[in-house]
């Protein structure tokens, strides 16, 4: 059962996340611009542990 909980509670903890206003400053398109290399870096990590 615990299998099932960790992946959706990541899940839901990641769209969450992603809900958060946007304020279009420069620190906030510097902030952004690194959270989505973090992100792609994540979803690589996903996808080689998947496709592997």
């Amino acid at each position: 059962m615990h299998i099932l909980i960790l992946p959706a509670g990541f899940i839901l903890w990641y769209l969450a996340y992603e809900a958060k206003p946007i304020i279009n400053d420069e620190v906030t398109l510097n902030w952004e611009e690194k959270k989505i290399n973090k992100r792609n870096k994540l979803f690589n990590i996903i996808n080689e542990s998947i496709y592997n």
